[in-house]
């Protein structure tokens, strides 16, 4: 084959993105490189000569280009152009989902995206199968892990559980999701015990074990999209609060939907799936905030406050 520039640029061009686009750094031999190019190892060298010639009288132009001779073989890599494509692991791919889900018109990209990624869901199952937020324990993120397992697989996941009220009791469960929800994981699943979806608080599960029989997923399931709907659990109850007239005009605007009273008194009805956080949210307003009912959630910000 003629060493005329002609024939010699795509060969060079060849050679640099052949290279470039492996994920190895090692260096390769004359034959290799012939055999890949289809010429005489006479030629790779002499291409290999022009070619470091190139990158030294050139700099600005092949500053990301590196060449260099080893005892039987060379090595060519590029940081420009050249370089290989952008290889994702199933877990930046799908975070990277997960972040154009979120923007303006990401939603298109993601699901064009997730057509080429391997390992991750459809683009528009990424917010209801999986979420983002605070890092579980070691003991928590090994329940997390066996109720992945059993929704990713479909299997039925026998748990221990322990409620807020009564001594811990197994259940049977089918996990359909898995979310987060400020500083609390839950599954979000179908209960055969009572026929209906229940939301489990992932650090009550006591033990968490995949049973073999699979299941089918119910047509019923609605996925968690906001915080609040974690509030329709089985556990929730329904707390009324009385704020003072002092501050009742501000509390209307935080708490629409409240009432007032003809003492000036604003009241508002919570729906509690967590005492801990109704305690919380009372206390914040000191003296200005009363626990009509129920009795239980009085007590509660009671002995908080002692």
């Amino acid at each position: 084959m003629p060493t005329t520039a002609q024939a010699q640029a795509p060969r060079l061009v060849e050679l640099i993105a052949w290279l470039s686009q492996s994920d190895s750094t090692k260096p390769i031999s004359y034959r290799a490189a012939a055999k890949h190019l289809r010429v005489h190892e006479a030629t790779v060298r002499a291409d290999l000569e022009v070619l470091l010639g190139l990158s030294t009288e050139h700099k600005d132009w092949l500053a990301s280009l590196r060449v260099a001779f080893v005892a039987d073989g060379f090595v060519v890599h590029s940081l420009g152009a050249y370089r290989r494509p952008i290889h994702f692991t199933g877990e930046e791919g799908l975070a990277l989902l997960m972040g154009l889900g979120a923007v303006r018109g990401g939603q298109t990209v993601a699901k064009k995206l997730a057509k080429g990624l391997k390992g991750v869901p459809p683009a528009e199952r990424i917010e209801t199968a999986y979420a983002i937020g605070t890092a579980p324990s070691i003991e928590l993120e090994s329940i997390l892990a066996v109720a992945r397992r059993a929704r990713d697989e479909r299997r039925k996941l026998l748990i221990r559980y322990c409620g807020t009220a009564g001594d811990p009791s197994e259940r049977v469960v089918h996990v359909h999701q898995i979310v987060e929800s400020v500083g609390r994981w839950y599954l979000n699943a179908w209960c055969e015990g009572v026929s209906a979806f229940r939301h489990f608080r992932a650090d009550r599960v006591l033990e968490a074990r995949v049973l073999a029989p699979e299941f089918r997923p119910q047509v019923l399931f609605q996925p968690i999209r906001r915080a609040q709907d974690l509030l329709s659990g089985e556990e929730m109850v329904t707390a009324k609060v009385a704020f003072s007239r002092k501050i009742a005009r501000w509390l209307a605007e935080r708490y629409p939907g409240g009432r007032d009273e003809p003492s000036g008194r604003y009241v508002v009805t919570f729906p509690v799936a967590d005492p801990v956080w109704f305690v919380r949210e009372v206390l914040q307003y000191g003296a200005e905030a009363e626990v009509l009912e129920p009795e239980s959630l009085r007590t509660a910000v009671k002995e908080a406050v002692w």
